[in-house]
């Protein structure tokens, strides 16, 4: 077993090793830049077929955010390749936030493929150092599949609270602490989204504990040997939960609604 797992690692290390040599010279966080936007202008793409209801949903009370001015000034924090500008309300002004440079030639198509927006400006920053943007000056934010890279995603939420102008919120939105979802209800909620986690870790814990309570009816058996077939059984039930869950949500997210959609049809 020790001599696969270094087999394992030695060839896990060969393939790796390029990417530490480019690393080591300075060259791979430069290819990851100008790499990226070509990956991720295929992928949005495919993203926004699956996703178009949701943003539409998401996006759908922006307006509501305008200024007294009458035009709606957003700013788009990680704004990539622009997958976003097709759902933004129509003469909303975009400014455009983002660390790869390289994405704006991306942008600049996007923007002439959606006629309906007022580009203002691409800023080449950090989400959580936005000093070009002055204190005050946007109607609204947007971060999607941002704040899971950031280096400090409370310093991004300061900058963020920083650049938006101050709302007065009337009283039938303001926000009450009763209305806010409980720990149980999120709980709740989450499982019944991917039911087989809590199935995973309740069988975890009962193989343990079973394997706990037969630990002193083992016999001849050596400690190490009923440990070692313990964590496997335990190990096991969570990996075929996992892997349930997997082919559960492949399911639910991609072959049920292209049947029902046919079905449809």
């Amino acid at each position: 077993m020790a001599f696969a797992i270094f087999i394992l690692r030695l060839a896990i290390c060969i393939l790796a090793f390029p990417m530490y040599l480019l690393n080591f010279l300075g060259l791979w966080n430069w290819i990851c830049k100008k790499c990226f936007p070509y990956f991720l202008v295929r992928l949005t793409v495919m993203y926004n077929e699956q996703m178009a209801s949701k943003k539409r949903e998401l996006f759908s009370n922006l307006q509501e955010f305008v200024g007294p001015s009458g035009t709606l000034s957003l700013l788009e924090v990680g704004c990539g390749t622009g997958a976003n500008f097709k759902f933004y309300p129509p003469e909303c002004r975009v400014t455009c936030i983002d660390p790869n440079p390289n994405f704006e030639k991306f942008l600049i198509k996007s923007i002439a493929e959606n006629r309906h927006l007022q580009f203002e400006r691409f800023v080449v920053a950090a989400g959580e150092n936005m000093h070009e943007v002055a204190d005050g000056s946007v109607d609204a934010v947007v971060c999607t599949l941002v704040l899971c890279s950031v280096g400090d995603p409370q310093k991004l939420l300061r900058e963020v609270h920083r650049v938006l102008k101050p709302r007065k919120m009337s009283s039938d939105n303001q926000w009450s602490a009763d209305q806010d979802e409980s720990q149980l209800s999120r709980l709740i909620r989450k499982s019944r989204d991917s039911p087989f986690v809590p199935v995973g870790i309740a069988g975890f814990v009962t193989v343990v504990s079973y394997g706990l309570y037969k630990l002193k009816y083992r016999r001849d058996q050596k400690m190490s040997i009923h440990l070692i077939h313990m964590r496997v059984a335990a190990q096991g039930f969570v990996l075929g939960a996992v892997t349930l869950g997997v082919l559960y949500s492949m399911y639910k997210d991609y072959i049920r609604p292209r049947f029902f959609n046919a079905t449809k049809k």
